[in-house]
Protein backbone atom coordinates (compact mmCIF):
# COMPACT_ATOMS: atom_id res chain seq x y z
CA UNK A 1 0.00 0.00 0.00
CA UNK A 2 1.35 3.41 -0.87
CA UNK A 3 -1.21 5.82 -0.25
CA UNK A 4 -1.82 7.85 3.26
CA UNK A 5 -5.20 7.14 3.52
CA UNK A 6 -7.34 5.21 1.24
CA UNK A 7 -11.08 3.79 1.73
CA UNK A 8 -12.73 0.63 0.75
CA UNK A 9 -16.38 -0.53 1.28
CA UNK A 10 -16.81 -4.37 1.83
CA UNK A 11 -20.44 -5.59 1.45
CA UNK A 12 -19.61 -9.58 2.64
CA UNK A 13 -17.02 -11.24 4.57
CA UNK A 14 -15.29 -12.36 1.35
CA UNK A 15 -14.64 -8.97 0.19
CA UNK A 16 -13.28 -7.99 3.52
CA UNK A 17 -10.92 -10.65 3.26
CA UNK A 18 -9.77 -10.40 -0.42
CA UNK A 19 -9.12 -6.35 0.68
CA UNK A 20 -6.62 -8.06 3.49
CA UNK A 21 -5.25 -10.16 0.49
CA UNK A 22 -4.78 -7.30 -1.43
CA UNK A 23 -2.78 -5.20 1.72
CA UNK A 24 -0.91 -8.28 2.16
CA UNK A 25 1.11 -8.03 -0.91
CA UNK A 26 2.68 -5.45 0.31
CA UNK A 27 4.00 -6.65 3.58
CA UNK A 28 7.10 -7.38 4.51
CA UNK A 29 9.10 -8.35 7.94
CA UNK A 30 9.09 -5.72 11.14
CA UNK A 31 5.75 -4.38 9.54
CA UNK A 32 3.21 -3.63 12.32
CA UNK A 33 -1.05 -3.29 11.48
CA UNK A 34 -3.20 -1.21 14.30
CA UNK A 35 -6.45 -2.90 13.22
CA UNK A 36 -8.88 -0.92 14.67
CA UNK A 37 -12.90 -1.81 14.72
CA UNK A 38 -15.67 -2.52 17.69
CA UNK A 39 -16.87 -5.91 18.21
CA UNK A 40 -17.99 -7.50 15.65
CA UNK A 41 -17.32 -4.91 12.71
CA UNK A 42 -14.86 -7.80 11.22
CA UNK A 43 -11.16 -7.39 12.26
CA UNK A 44 -10.59 -10.93 12.73
CA UNK A 45 -12.01 -11.56 9.35
CA UNK A 46 -9.77 -9.25 7.66
CA UNK A 47 -6.91 -11.13 9.16
CA UNK A 48 -8.29 -14.74 7.98
CA UNK A 49 -7.86 -13.08 4.50
CA UNK A 50 -4.16 -11.69 5.23
CA UNK A 51 -3.12 -14.82 6.90
CA UNK A 52 -4.72 -17.27 3.77
CA UNK A 53 -3.17 -14.81 1.71
CA UNK A 54 0.22 -15.31 2.77
CA UNK A 55 0.03 -18.94 1.85
CA UNK A 56 -1.30 -20.10 5.32
CA UNK A 57 -3.69 -22.66 5.86
CA UNK A 58 -4.06 -22.25 9.61
CA UNK A 59 -7.22 -21.36 11.50
CA UNK A 60 -7.47 -17.82 12.34
CA UNK A 61 -8.88 -17.16 15.93
CA UNK A 62 -9.37 -14.28 17.94
CA UNK A 63 -6.97 -14.13 20.82
CA UNK A 64 -8.66 -12.25 23.14
CA UNK A 65 -8.07 -14.51 26.33
CA UNK A 66 -4.33 -15.80 24.87
CA UNK A 67 -3.64 -12.23 24.28
CA UNK A 68 -1.32 -13.43 21.00
CA UNK A 69 -2.05 -16.08 17.99
CA UNK A 70 1.36 -17.16 15.95
CA UNK A 71 0.78 -18.20 12.56
CA UNK A 72 4.04 -19.15 10.69
CA UNK A 73 2.93 -21.65 7.87
CA UNK A 74 3.36 -18.61 5.51
CA UNK A 75 5.56 -16.94 3.49
CA UNK A 76 5.43 -14.39 6.60
CA UNK A 77 4.64 -15.21 9.92
CA UNK A 78 2.27 -13.18 11.63
CA UNK A 79 2.26 -12.17 15.44
CA UNK A 80 -1.60 -11.65 16.25
CA UNK A 81 -1.97 -9.37 19.30
CA UNK A 82 -5.50 -8.70 20.61
CA UNK A 83 -5.43 -5.85 23.90
CA UNK A 84 -9.15 -5.85 24.36
CA UNK A 85 -8.84 -6.93 27.87
CA UNK A 86 -5.96 -5.01 28.93
CA UNK A 87 -6.39 -1.37 30.59
CA UNK A 88 -4.83 1.66 31.85
CA UNK A 89 -3.32 -0.45 34.64
CA UNK A 90 -1.37 -3.23 32.77
CA UNK A 91 1.95 -3.74 33.30
CA UNK A 92 3.78 -3.56 29.62
CA UNK A 93 7.14 -4.92 31.11
CA UNK A 94 4.88 -8.49 32.01
CA UNK A 95 3.95 -8.69 28.47
CA UNK A 96 5.97 -9.31 25.19
CA UNK A 97 4.88 -6.37 22.98
CA UNK A 98 7.41 -4.13 23.23
CA UNK A 99 9.92 -6.68 22.32
CA UNK A 100 7.62 -7.13 19.00
CA UNK A 101 7.85 -3.99 18.22
CA UNK A 102 9.13 -4.43 15.52
CA UNK A 103 8.81 -7.75 14.96
CA UNK A 104 12.10 -8.52 13.27
CA UNK A 105 11.42 -11.89 10.81
CA UNK A 106 7.15 -11.42 11.10
CA UNK A 107 4.31 -9.23 10.15
CA UNK A 108 2.68 -8.25 14.15
CA UNK A 109 -0.97 -6.86 13.76
CA UNK A 110 -2.59 -5.29 17.04
CA UNK A 111 -6.45 -5.16 17.36
CA UNK A 112 -7.27 -2.99 20.18
CA UNK A 113 -4.30 -1.03 20.00
CA UNK A 114 -5.69 2.47 21.50
CA UNK A 115 -5.01 0.22 25.15
CA UNK A 116 -0.66 0.28 24.23
CA UNK A 117 0.49 3.14 25.00
CA UNK A 118 3.24 3.47 22.84
CA UNK A 119 5.72 3.84 21.85
CA UNK A 120 5.06 2.86 17.55
CA UNK A 121 7.85 1.88 15.39
CA UNK A 122 7.82 4.23 12.19
CA UNK A 123 6.90 1.42 10.21
CA UNK A 124 3.20 1.39 11.13
CA UNK A 125 -0.29 1.25 9.39
CA UNK A 126 -3.40 1.96 10.76
CA UNK A 127 -6.80 -0.24 9.28
CA UNK A 128 -10.01 1.02 10.34
CA UNK A 129 -13.17 -1.25 9.76
CA UNK A 130 -16.74 0.36 10.63
CA UNK A 131 -20.09 -1.47 10.24
CA UNK A 132 -22.08 1.33 7.76
CA UNK A 133 -25.37 -1.29 7.90
CA UNK A 134 -25.76 -5.32 7.57
CA UNK A 135 -22.84 -6.22 6.13
CA UNK A 136 -21.15 -3.48 4.82
CA UNK A 137 -18.20 -2.13 6.14
CA UNK A 138 -15.79 0.69 5.62
CA UNK A 139 -12.37 -0.52 5.69
CA UNK A 140 -9.99 2.83 5.79
CA UNK A 141 -6.04 2.11 5.42
CA UNK A 142 -3.63 5.01 6.38
CA UNK A 143 -0.09 5.65 7.69
CA UNK A 144 0.38 7.92 10.38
Amino acid sequence: MSAKSAVFISTSAAETRAHAARFVADAHAGMVVRLHGDLGAGKTTWLQGLVAALGSGEAVTSPTFALLHEYRAGRLAVFHWDLYRLGADTDWTLLDLPEHLPAGAALTVIEWPERYPGPWPADCWDIYITVSGGERREIEVSRP
